[in-house]
């Protein structure tokens, strides 16, 4: 319990905007590529890393004029909101990702943590309800969506356009069906009576 508070304070410091933009320090830049990746221990129901790339490179690649680079993002954390934690103490929907920009010969320019919530309004009875009914592809879509306009101000201090909503990616998508066969025909028999019966 005492982690997720303190992930939630940590988080929340960081989406208010007390970091100033990476380009404050670097001068401008013009991201070329994003490489979107995921750590080992990061689960979500749907595949998020899929619903990122769809999200962030619409918002940041070759937006702006300056010094080229390239954007690295790992996902370090993708957590849902618990039921109980969510009664007890509150509790929301995140992710957690670290970037890394460089250059154009590979040097590291900038090293940068961020992440976004979702569903942090409610908590309480009605927080334990919406988390145990959540959509958890609705969430990952919410959370794409999230870090994409976190991640663009995080190194530019603005957003120049709305975020896209990304299209559900599935986890395991379920295999095409095959084409159904025709039913067989049942073969066709005089009605009794009929002339030559």
């Amino acid at each position: 319990m005492k982690r997720t508070v303190l992930a939630l304070t940590a988080l929340a410091a960081l989406v208010s905007g007390c970091a100033q933009p990476i380009v404050k320090t670097t001068g401008p830049l013009q991201i070329r590529s994003v490489a979107v990746a995921a750590a080992p221990t990061v689960k979500s129901d749907t595949d998020i890393v899929s619903l990122v790339r769809q999200t962030l490179p619409p918002q940041i690649v070759n937006t702006r004029e300056g010094r080229s680079a390239d954007l690295q993002l790992t996902l370090t954390e993708v957590h849902y909101k618990n039921p109980i934690a969510s009664l007890l103490v509150g509790d929301a929907n995140r992710v957690l990702a670290q970037g890394i920009l460089r250059g154009e010969d590979g040097t590291e320019i900038a090293r940068f943590d961020t992440g976004t919530l979702d569903q942090t309004v409610l908590n309480g009875i009605s927080g334990a309800v919406i988390a145990a009914a959540q959509d958890r592809a609705r969430v990952d879509r919410a959370l794409a969506r999230g870090l994409a306009k976190n991640v663009e101000t995080r190194i530019y201090g603005n957003n120049h356009r709305e975020v896209m909503t990304p299209e559900l990616a599935a986890k395991t998508a379920p295999a095409p069906a095959a084409p159904a066969a025709p039913a067989p025909r049942r073969p066709v028999v005089p009605a009794r009576g009929a002339a030559g019966v």
